[in-house]
């Protein structure tokens, strides 16, 4: 029954995409934010979701990728309907980028789990600032023309789209949060120099109860954009008792020739009282870039009001 309804929608949402380097912020922890890349995956835990996200990366390297995020979902009239809000800002260098995005889902009970229809709309700022002290030049910039002066900013309105499937044990899931490939350069001329490509989100999971205090969680995401080689984050973790998590996460992709992947990541994470949790991550790289930074670490937090003592478990809240 399952098959029914999710692969001729995944092979719908397939046939339509034209799949540029990687634009969007990457999150460590994307096992715990599914509805940043899929809006499908809004309102699949059983209450309302609090979290904030904080990634430095690239420790000791001067410009490197910083990203914040803050979001919210919860299910509504009786779980057939999701609504969530994001709210993100990634800066790197003397560039800035920050995107605030509505999700909206419909979920349908089939089988043991719910299958998700979703849409979001959303607003991206992007700004460059040329008067950053930062730069260096031997001349000043000023006097040439062919560098802008000042802040340079636009606004970039799109919508994206998302199917999702979730049950006690697993979930898989497709996403494009933003569909529209703007222009986001500043020039005044009409050649096209940058241009916003659509990223593909592909995702799934599964948990096994390994005894009744213990379970083992194995998630996948695949990243793909237009003129980059394909992204992969495979993560294995266990969580104990409800309360604690750890794992590995291995992120595949970064250069091209040697092959070796990104980075070798680590989690750790808690929970209190059951309300709250609180997880680090720590980044190793594994590609090129290892001998100018000292890592990347992002530090997760989560709040689930209403949820203050361990209960049955329909979709656990270590992944909602």
């Amino acid at each position: 029954m399952l098959h029914r309804y999710l692969i001729p929608a995944l092979a719908l949402l397939l046939a339509t995409l034209d799949l540029s380097a990687q634009q969007d912020a990457q999150l460590t922890h994307f096992a715990f934010n599914r509805s940043f890349l899929n809006p499908a995956a809004s309102g699949s835990g059983n209450g309302p979701v609090f979290q904030g996200v904080y990634r430095r990366q690239w420790l000791g390297l001067d410009g490197a990728p910083e990203s914040q995020l803050l979001s919210f979902h919860m299910p509504l009239m009786r779980q057939r309907v999701g609504l969530g809000v994001n709210l993100s800002r990634q800066t790197i260098g003397i560039s800035r980028q920050v995107n605030a995005e509505l999700n909206y889902a419909y979920r349908l009970p089939i089988g043991r789990g719910h299958l998700s229809a979703g849409m979001s709309a959303s607003v991206q700022y992007f700004a460059e600032d040329y008067s950053d002290p930062r730069l260096k030049a031997t001349q000043n910039l000023s006097f040439d023309p062919g560098v802008a002066q000042g802040l340079q900013s636009r606004y970039l309105p799109n919508f994206g789209f998302g199917v999702y499937y979730h049950s006690r044990d697993w979930y898989a899931g497709i996403g494009i949060p933003r569909l529209v490939e703007g222009e986001i350069d500043f020039g005044p001329g009409t050649e096209s120099i940058a241009t916003q490509r659509r990223h593909l989100y592909v995702m799934g999971g599964y948990r096994h109860e390994l005894s009744p205090f213990l379970a083992f969680h194995p998630q996948l995401l695949v990243k793909q954009v237009e003129g980059a080689p394909m992204d992969a984050d495979l993560y294995l973790g266990l969580e104990l008792n409800d309360q604690f998590h750890g794992g590995i996460n291995y992120r595949f992709g970064g250069n091209r020739d040697l092959g070796a992947g990104e980075s070798l990541d680590l989690l750790l994470g808690f929970r209190i009282r059951q309300q709250y949790m609180l997880s680090v991550a720590y980044d190793v790289s594994v590609s090129r870039i290892r001998t100018y930074q000292n890592g990347t670490i992002e530090v997760m937090i989560g709040y689930f009001p209403g949820n203050s003592a361990p209960k049955a478990i329909d979709n656990p809240r270590f992944f909602d």
